[in-house]
């Protein structure tokens, strides 16, 4: 009986753990252990499979503010002056290009500035890495 109660009591070890025991004996027992403990290490963390932060891209956003604002301005001017609300003689032939200039800015400016406040929030599939930075 007292054979199997031995048997049973005995678990396995592996033989990482068998150098450990015996470097118990050792002079340095430490710095053997260190050693062992440094084997068991694959060389790779955590941390180099997560993608950092990107950096964000401040003067491509101030810059998509100014174009948003700068073609909202226009097409208000541009469509008022269309419409006839403002009715300055010198002002008459200028509705068209103020349309297409203010739609020229309106749309790069709206699109980055959606980019830049999608990314401020983290939605699913928008980053800041989306972005085009202007000092690159």
């Amino acid at each position: 009986m007292t054979s199997t109660a031995t048997s049973s009591a005995h678990k396995p070890v592996s033989g990482v753990q068998k150098l450990v025991n015996r470097t118990k004996k050792m002079r340095f027992p430490r710095r053997a252990n260190r050693f062992l403990q440094a084997q068991d290490d694959t060389g790779y963390s955590d941390g180099q499979f997560e993608a950092p932060m990107p950096k964000i891209p401040w003067s491509s956003i101030i810059l998509a503010v100014v174009l948003l604002v700068i073609g909202t301005v226009g097409l208000t001017i541009g469509s008022l002056l269309k419409v006839g609300v403002l009715d300055s003689p010198e002002w008459l032939d200028k509705g068209v290009p103020l349309l297409i200039l203010g739609a020229l800015c309106f749309i790069p400016g709206a699109y980055h500035v959606g980019l830049a406040y999608y990314a401020y929030k983290e939605y699913d599939g928008y980053s800041f890495s989306h972005i085009p930075d202007i000092d690159d």
